[in-house]
C-alpha cells in the first residue's frame, strides 16, 4: 500500500468516526477542524411546570393568585434543561412583615424544580390575603449560556380551617345559656324566685330560657345576630377581647370558596345556625348585648304566656293586682309593674326584647 493510500484510508475512517469535521466524499479534512455543540438556554421560570401541581400543590403552579387552609406555603420554580453553571438568588417578601428572604440557587446538569418555603402564622387572625415579591437574579453565567430566571407576583389567601370557622360546636364551647334559676346570683335570684312563683299561682306559663351567661357567649350571640341580619359583614367581626385573663373564641367568621374569594352567603347561613343554637329568641330586634346583666348573674329570659280573660297576681308587697288587658305575655305593661315589685325589670322598649328581664332593666 503506498503512502497517499494509507493516508487516505486513516482520514475516510476518522471522518466515518465523526472525529473530524469535513467533506466525506472529497476525502479530504478541513485544514482547521473544529468541534460544534448547539447551545440550549439554561432558564428557570416560575412554578413547577407539574401538571398536578394546580390539585396537589396549588400555590406551586405558578398562577398568580393561591389559596390554602395550611400555614406552610411552599413556591416553586424550574427548568426543563440543564442549568449547569448557573447560579441565582431569590429575594421573596412574603407579605407578612417578616424579613426579606434570600435564597440562593445552583444549576442543574438536569430539569429540576427548586422550591422555597415559608410559615406564615395560624392563628385567625393571620388568616387573610398576602401579596408576595419575588425578585430574582443571575449571579453566574460563566459559559455564557443564556442564563436566566423569573421574577414572580402572587397573592396568596390563607384560608381559616374547618374548627377555625363558624358552627355549632362553639356555642358548646362556653356554655352559659341553661335555664336554672338558681344560677342566678344571690341578690337578684330571691326576688325571681317569688316572681315566678306569683305568676304561676295566678295561672301565667313561664319558661325560663337564659339565666348566666359567660361573656365569650355573649360574644357569640352578639355577633353571630349581626351577621345573620346582615347588619354586619362577617370580615368587620372584631376578635374577641379577653377581661381578667379570660379565655377566648378564637372563631373565623370569614368563609371563602376553595379559590379564595369570600363567600359571604355560606357565612350568613353558618352564624344563623349558630345564633338557633344558643336558643336566642327569632322574634329578637336587637343583637343579645355584648356585655350584660347574665353575664353577672343579673338576668333572666323568660317566656310568659296565659289564655284567662283575667288574672290576679299579688305583688312583692301583698297586694292583688287585677290584669284584664293584653298584651298576655312580658310585654304587659301591668305585669311588668309587679315585677318591678321584685326588683325583677322588664327590658325597655318591651317590643325588642320581649323575655328579658333582669336587675335594673338593661
Amino acid at each position: 500500500m503506498t503512502t497517499s493510500t494509507l493516508r487516505y484510508a486513516l482520514v475516510s475512517a476518522l471522518v466515518t468516526l465523526g472525529l473530524i469535521v469535513g467533506t466525506a466524499s472529497s476525502g479530504s479534512a478541513a485544514t482547521s477542524p473544529t468541534l460544534t455543540a448547539k447551545k440550549t438556554k439554561a432558564a428557570v421560570v416560575f412554578g413547577s411546570g407539574l401538571k398536578a401541581a394546580s390539585t396537589e400543590q396549588p400555590c406551586q403552579s405558578g398562577s398568580a393568585a393561591c389559596a390554602s387552609s395550611k400555614p406552610q406555603l411552599s413556591l416553586a420554580w424550574s427548568s426543563a434543561a440543564s442549568t449547569a453553571g448557573c447560579r441565582f438568588r431569590l429575594d421573596v417578601d412574603w407579605g407578612d412583615g417578616k424579613a426579606v428572604q434570600s435564597v440562593k440557587l445552583s444549576g442543574s446538569e438536569q430539569a429540576k424544580v427548586w422550591t422555597v418555603t415559608h410559615n406564615y402564622a395560624g392563628n385567625v387572625a393571620a388568616r387573610r390575603a398576602y401579596a408576595i415579591g419575588a425578585t430574582a437574579t443571575v449571579l453566574a453565567d460563566p459559559q455564557a449560556r443564556g442564563c436566566s430566571i423569573e421574577s414572580a407576583g402572587l397573592t396568596f389567601t390563607l384560608m381559616c380551617t374547618p374548627t377555625q370557622l363558624v358552627s355549632t360546636a362553639w356555642g358548646a364551647k362556653f356554655p352559659g345559656g341553661d335555664s336554672d334559676i338558681s344560677h342566678l346570683n344571690d341578690t337578684f335570684r330571691p326576688g325571681v324566685e317569688k316572681f315566678v312563683a306569683a305568676m304561676t299561682k295566678a295561672g301565667i306559663t313561664v319558661s325560663p330560657q337564659s339565666t348566666l351567661r359567660s361573656p365569650q357567649r355573649s360574644y357569640l350571640m352578639h355577633y353571630s345576630y349581626k351577621v345573620a341580619k346582615k347588619q354586619i359583614t362577617p370580615a368587620q367581626v372584631p376578635a374577641y377581647t379577653p377581661v381578667a385573663g379570660e379565655k377566648a373564641p378564637k372563631v373565623c367568621w370569614v368563609f371563602r370558596s376553595t379559590t379564595g374569594a369570600l363567600d359571604n352567603t355560606t357565612a350568613v347561613r353558618a352564624a344563623s345556625t349558630l345564633l338557633s343554637s344558643m336558643g336566642v329568641d327569632p322574634s329578637l330586634k336587637t343583637p343579645p348585648a355584648l356585655r350584660s346583666r347574665h353575664n353577672t348573674g343579673d338576668a333572666i329570659d323568660m317566656r310568659t304566656t296565659w289564655t284567662a280573660s283575667t288574672i290576679k297576681i299579688k305583688t312583692a308587697d301583698g297586694k292583688t293586682v287585677t290584669i284584664s288587658s293584653g298584651p298576655k305575655d312580658g310585654t304587659n305593661a301591668r305585669l311588668m309593674a309587679v315585677g318591678a315589685s321584685y326588683g325583677v325589670n322588664h327590658f325597655a322598649p318591651a317590643a325588642v326584647d320581649r323575655n328579658h328581664w333582669s336587675s335594673d332593666g338593661r
